[in-house]
């Protein structure tokens, strides 16, 4: 039986398996094996400003079978990098609307070309129903969410949470974007924007304050939220009463309280932070502003019991409530 037969899949998966160097050099040895090199070697596709190889897009631009080959596609273009021009952002918009093979796509450019995710004017609604990972430099803005109505499949979300110098209003993303989003990482404002109504489980928030209202859009979301890290102006006590009420299925958290230097910890507050967490029976790490809280779950219990004394700056339990009185908030801090 001749190569030149056998069906594309079939050697697709003989020649998976090969080095890049092994692929190139296939590639150069007859015509039938020159295609099968050519789209394994475009499958995933690392491009930076840093590595000098952003010309893959405009490779890509004008070879536009080898992009609908991609699965995994990522940009860097850094602030340090030569400035670029738009030509060559309207080339990645070219390449983009052509890669519905995605699975995996991470765009760190500048945030004002979010509209190289708009393929209105090179491809028809393009769709990527393989999609389930997309981080992206651009804020929440109708390039974004209008592209999330095109990524059926995305379980992972993560958008720029720095503020704006010109802040503009959240857009409203339809109930039916996204339905199966597990992980979301971005600000507390984009995240009740988007966790309502969605099986999100994991939510990491770089930006915003984790207020009350906030933390009641994240409840309403169809899973249980079991990992949550946020900043809050919240005191820790109110905080973790908020956790209690709204996230009481929550494993992992992490939370940085902003106002935690205008408090001087002792013994009886380490001891209301304790009670609190014990309240949440599926807890099992917690960090607060650096401080990591431990915790011990004894043979014959079923939940955790955590402990109610910080650990000296020599790293044993100070047992004297005197110690404790003794120590200064950035003592408990350093640990």
């Amino acid at each position: 039986m001749s190569l030149s037969t056998l069906p594309p899949e079939l050697l697709d998966g003989v020649c998976q398996s090969l080095a890049t160097q092994d692929l190139v050099a296939l590639s150069r040895t007859s015509s039938t094996f020159y295609p099968v090199a050519q789209r394994l070697l475009y499958r995933h596709i690392h491009a930076s400003s840093h590595a000098r190889n952003l010309s893959v897009v405009v490779t890509l631009a004008k070879r536009l079978d080898l992009a609908s080959c991609v699965q995994s596609f990522s940009l860097v273009v850094d602030d340090a990098s030569p400035p670029v021009f738009p030509s060559f952002y309207r080339l990645l918009r070219k390449s983009l609307a052509a890669m519905q093979a995605l699975k995996t796509l991470s765009l760190f450019i500048p945030p004002s070309m979010s509209w190289v995710l708009d393929s209105g004017a090179v491809r028809a609604d393009p769709c990527y129903q393989r999609l389930e990972q997309f981080a992206c430099s651009f804020p929440f803005d109708s390039d974004v969410t209008t592209f999330l109505g095109r990524t059926p499949a995305l379980l992972e979300l993560e958008v720029d949470s720095m503020p704006s110098l010109t802040p503009s209003p959240i857009p409203t993303l339809p109930s039916i974007s996204i339905p199966h989003l597990a992980q979301f990482i971005g600000s507390s404002e984009q995240a009740a924007a988007v966790v309502p109504g969605r099986p999100v489980e994991s939510v990491h928030l770089y930006g915003g304050d984790l207020t009350e209202d906030v933390m009641c859009s994240l409840s309403q979301s169809v899973a249980p939220v079991i990992a949550l890290g946020a900043n809050t102006t919240m005191s820790p006590i109110s905080f973790l009463e908020s956790v209690t009420r709204h996230l009481p299925s929550i494993a992992f958290l992490r939370v940085t309280a902003e106002n935690i230097d205008s408090v001087l910890p002792n013994a009886e507050w380490y001891q209301q932070i304790a009670n609190k967490l014990d309240r949440l029976p599926n807890l099992s790490a917690f960090e607060l502003s650096g401080i990591h809280w431990g915790s011990l779950k004894p043979q014959d219990q079923k939940q955790r019991v955590w402990q109610a004394r910080p650990l000296s700056p020599l790293g044993f339990a100070a047992d004297r409530e005197e110690d404790l009185d003794m120590m200064e908030p950035g003592d408990f801090m350093s640990n």
